[in-house]
């Protein structure tokens, strides 16, 4: 019988795959979190009880699986934590654990974590005899590159954007390298809430955007006035270009169902939506909700203001994001027959932010419907 353990359960994609471990399996999930046993526990148990509620799976879908949940307070170079996992006979790995973080600045602690933790792992992996090692990467490794984009190791002539894509293309190499097990690598777009509640347990992706639009907002306006604001800028960025947004209960689903799948045998597969809305439609709506006005899309930051070149900074995460399309292939899900393919109305797209809004009081700073 299989026995799963779960890196990053806490977090946003971490929890949802626990859930659909929950949901597709019978098997027992050993969840590694940090802190002390009593604490760890409670968060942890706490976390996914939230995300299980937002989720539409009740409230007490938890606690009906709390037998298969066992919860590990520690960390990978914890000793007595791998004492503890020896026993439990796991098959299979799960790491979502992760350093969202992307300035140079955090350069020593994104790659303490999403490289020297994912190399701790896989040789905590080897010691307990795993079969199958499944990395949550990001579809983003493929850095500067436009245009499709395969289900392949990136490529080393291309340029990352960030530290975060850069760790995690280092991360996917030490990966791949192991052959003592099944090494899988699923890459998600940008994940974003439940594609029928909108929930999120997120603050990152797509809502950072919203976030610094609304801070950038705030900002500006306090210091030149609300009438300031609401003048058109420019923004660097293509108004047809794919913003390749992917509900996180559809990611979650994908990527369990192709690892049960008895004949899966790929290396890596994406975890993306082939019907991507575009960025014009996606600021129209995130414009129109946060009280700034939609952009003039410029391909270059030749004669900003002063106050564009703030914003275009505040946007230096996103920005190589909205420059072009990426069209990550999906031919594995598509041989499987498991392809997301969710399309995005105007209307969907309003809920999404909307319950965002709601859900972090920005909806009174806005005052916009």
């Amino acid at each position: 019988m299989s026995a799963y353990l779960v890196t990053g359960a806490t977090g946003f994609v971490g929890g949802a795959l626990t859930l659909e471990l929950l949901e597709q399996t019978r098997a027992p999930i050993h969840l590694l979190v940090r802190g002390s046993a009593a604490e760890a526990t409670d968060r942890c148990l706490s976390v996914l009880r939230v995300a299980a509620e937002l989720y539409g799976r009740g409230a007490d879908f938890i606690d009906l699986h709390r037998g298969r949940l066992h919860v590990h307070a520690g960390d990978l170079a914890c000793d007595v934590v791998a004492g503890q996992l020896a026993a439990h006979e796991i098959t299979d790995v799960w790491h979502c654990a992760a350093s969202l973080k992307f300035e140079d600045r955090s350069r020593l602690e994104i790659f303490a974590v999403n490289v020297d933790g994912t190399t701790r792992l896989l040789d905590l992996a080897e010691q307990l005899g795993i079969e199958r090692f499944n990395y949550i990467s990001t579809a983003y490794v493929a850095g500067s590159m436009m245009g499709r984009i395969s289900e392949s190791p990136a490529p080393t002539d291309t340029t990352p954007n960030n530290q975060y894509e850069l760790s995690k293309r280092i991360a996917e190499s030490h990966v791949l390298q192991r052959d003592s097990m099944h090494a899988r690598i699923w890459r998600p777009s940008i994940v974003v809430g439940h594609s029928t509640t909108f929930a999120a347990v997120s603050a990152a992706g797509l809502y950072g955007l919203i976030q610094d639009a609304c801070r950038f907002r705030r900002r500006v306006g306090a210091i030149f006035g609300p009438k300031f604001v609401m003048r058109q800028r420019r923004m660097m960025a293509d108004p047809a270009a794919q913003i390749n947004l992917v509900p996180v209960d559809l990611l979650a689903r994908q990527a369990v169902s192709l690892s049960l799948h008895p004949t899966f045998d790929a290396r890596i597969v994406h975890l993306t939506n082939g019907s991507a809305p575009v960025m014009r439609d996606l600021m129209s709506i995130m414009s129109a909700m946060t009280g700034i006005p939609e952009p003039e899309y410029v391909g270059s930051t030749t004669g900003f203001t002063p106050i564009e070149q703030r914003f275009h900074r505040t946007m230096q995460f996103y920005a190589p994001h909205v420059v072009g399309t990426k069209a990550f292939a999906q031919d594995v899900a598509q041989r499987y027959g498991a392809a997301i393919d969710f399309p995005m109305s105007p209307d969907h797209l309003h809920s999404m932010i909307a319950w965002y809004l709601d859900h972090t009081g920005l909806t009174r700073e806005v005052g916009v419907a």
